[in-house]
């Protein structure tokens, strides 16, 4: 049996889960096909859209936010597309479309920059593009991309946006609805803090309107057949039960602090991690964040480490302390950790995590 305690574990994802979410895991099975099950999905949809602050219904399948970057791209006309790459995670969703059998071209940034509007427009000028895709917070550098802008940018172009928002969403400010989304995609993991297995997304009605002519969108990540069973308060396939159990329990607790009260304190989580950063500086700790101020993330900060210090052994020094920062991810591996300071935690439980990293490094 694990003996951690609420407020050791900041990882960027998955994120830490309080014990009354984890406890609604164990309630029984109901019938899908029920009146029962179509009560909690609505519950669901109602509190769901007050997270992404929109009317329109909200799909949930069992899968990582992977699956619904799937369905972003099936779900499209014919037509090429344009990935906006500054990460892993962002690159993944150019791979996928790739895999896919897409057309694609990247407007490619350096690790630990953001995409810029204005540049955007020159890269879409050229040639007509379907669609773009668009990473909100990057999870592999912590860095925040303005996606109403690039929204905004795309349309302006006759192309649709399709947004990964899996380490955003629920933590950094998205109105789905008051922008003219296109397409939002998130997971159960990050920001929302519950267990890993849910994708949650977002539709407008004309990407379920032009979804309908596509002549691959699959079957388990069908959009269209999301929305037509959403229109009864129901889902294509057997739902995973256990996580909707945990969802509505969050969703509860989300409902009572309020969405942008959530957004405040993940913000403040950012600025005392920032805080933290430039105290070590001025003690002369070799450290930074990688990503330029104000364009950081409020969910997960990425930190270059002193040239001396392996980022897989600074991981496992601050793990003998008790406490889990996450490992620099995919090129970044040996050079930085990164610290999710997202879902349930705040500017209190962040402190002890940040006396382990400070310990390891003044050791």
């Amino acid at each position: 049996m694990s003996t951690q305690q609420f407020g050791s574990f900041f990882l960027p994802g998955p994120t830490e889960v309080r014990g009354e979410v984890l406890a609604a895991m164990l309630k029984p099975m109901i019938p899908h096909r029920s009146v029962e099950f179509e009560e909690l999905f609505a519950r669901l949809q109602a509190g769901l859209k007050d997270v992404f602050l929109t009317a329109r219904p909200v799909f949930i399948a069992a899968a990582s936010g992977t699956g619904m970057m799937e369905a972003a791209i099936r779900a499209l006309p014919p037509g090429r597309l344009l990935c906006l790459v500054n990460g892993a995670f962002s690159e993944r969703f150019a791979h996928i479309a790739e895999m896919c059998g897409r057309h694609v071209d990247r407007y490619e940034m350096p690790w630990g920059a953001i995409h810029s509007a204005r540049e955007l427009d020159n890269y879409l000028r050229p040639r007509p593009y379907v669609a773009i895709t668009a990473t909100h917070s990057e999870t592999s550098t912590g860095a925040l991309n303005a996606i109403r802008e690039l929204s905004d940018a795309a349309h302006a172009r006759g192309a649709l946006c399709m947004i990964d928002s899996v380490s955003a969403l629920g933590g950094a400010e998205l109105r789905f609805d008051e922008w003219g989304l296109d397409y939002v995609l998130t997971g159960s993991q990050k920001a929302l803090a519950l267990p890993p297995g849910l994708a949650l997304a977002v539709a407008s009605e004309e990407v379920i309107r032009l979804a309908e002519n596509a002549e691959q969108r699959g079957v388990y990540f069908d959009l269209v057949e999301m929305s037509r069973y959403a229109s009864s308060n129901q889902v294509p396939a057997t739902p995973a039960f256990s996580l909707l159990y945990a969802l509505e329990v969050q969703l509860k607790a989300i409902a009572r602090e309020g969405i942008e009260e959530r957004w405040l304190r993940h913000s403040r989580m950012a600025g005392a991690t920032d805080s933290w950063v430039e105290r070590m500086q001025a003690m002369d700790v070799g450290i930074e964040n990688i990503v330029p101020k104000g364009a950081r993330s409020p969910t997960v900060s990425t930190i270059r480490l002193p040239a001396a210090m392996n980022g897989k052994d600074f991981v496992k020094k601050v793990k003998a302390l008790g406490i889990q920062v996450g490992g620099g991810y995919g090129k970044l591996a040996d050079t930085t950790f990164r610290i999710g300071h997202m879902g349930d935690h705040d500017v209190g439980t962040l402190q002890a995590c940040f006396d382990a990293c400070e310990a390891v490094l003044t050791a």
